[in-house]
């Protein structure tokens, strides 16, 4: 009898973090430099916000495409790629291609975006940290705290106007690297410093993340709280359903996740 490939089940699909680097994924940035942006896929044994930046829509499409479970043997950029096509077929304005690369990419994955690449839509590189030491100093070392909830409905990243220069998009790849070197070297001031850096760079490009008319929570306060009692901290996306924290010791009110290795 011919081995059926094992697959990983529908139920147990993970979800991914994206953290510093964001939008680098987007050609209208990585056009004037090229994009870095860190994603972590983190094991579903925890219930998320809907429209908050965990990337619910792009696993919810997994789960109906494979509802008897992804093939293990499965060509992972291949499925990436289809992935971003399929969830951006009706979808507008177009996402960026780092939510598929996180839901299909175990581990902790830099993606390195070219503009000469695919028109920047597609990462040039992908470069995976799967061993166990440095998923288990990241899940002691990372927090996620409640802060808009969901995006609220006539929420616009856009509203505020879109400011993405060659400088802010330098910052912006190099807070994705710095991240990157960080989780790799265990180190949680470094790390913290590239969630402020990436904070920084995303306010100066889109001012709407933080601030937008839809939103009544003061995301600022909020973010600097944090950035100053704790290594760093940056919000988990556009609306800022929650906030990411670097720190090595407890956070208030924050929780923390498991890497999926898988």
């Amino acid at each position: 009898m011919e081995k059926q490939p094992r697959k990983k089940s529908a139920t147990t699909l993970p979800y991914r973090v994206a953290l510093a680097g964001g939008w680098g994924d987007h050609n209208f940035v990585n056009f004037l430099a090229d994009g870095y942006v860190v994603v972590v896929q983190i094991q579903p044994n925890l219930t998320f916000h809907d429209r908050c930046g965990i990337c619910s829509s792009t696993r919810q499409i997994l789960v109906d495409k494979y509802p008897g479970g992804i093939p293990e043997d499965i060509d992972k950029y291949q499925l990436a790629s289809d992935l971003y096509y399929w969830e951006n077929a009706t979808k507008v304005p177009i996402g960026g291609s780092q939510d598929a690369w996180g839901s299909v990419y175990p581990g902790v994955t830099l993606l390195h975006y070219d503009f000469r690449h695919h028109n920047g839509v597609l990462p040039k590189t992908v470069t995976s940290i799967v061993n166990q030491r440095t998923a288990k100093w990241f899940e002691n070392n990372f927090w996620i705290v409640d802060c808009v909830g969901p995006r609220p409905e006539g929420y616009n990243p856009f509203d505020s106007g879109r400011f993405a220069t060659k400088k802010v998009v330098q910052q912006l790849g190099q807070s994705g690297q710095d991240c990157f070197t960080a989780i790799k070297n265990r180190d949680v001031d470094a790390l913290g410093a590239s969630f402020n850096l990436c904070s920084y760079a995303w306010r100066k490009m889109l001012p709407a993340i933080f601030e937008h008319p839809t939103i009544d929570v003061p995301v600022m306060k909020k973010l600097r709280y944090y950035q100053k009692k704790y290594s760093g901290a940056m919000p988990s996306g556009c609306g800022v359903g929650y906030i990411y924290v670097a720190s090595s010791e407890p956070v208030e009110g924050g929780f923390q996740v498991k890497v999926n290795l898988e």
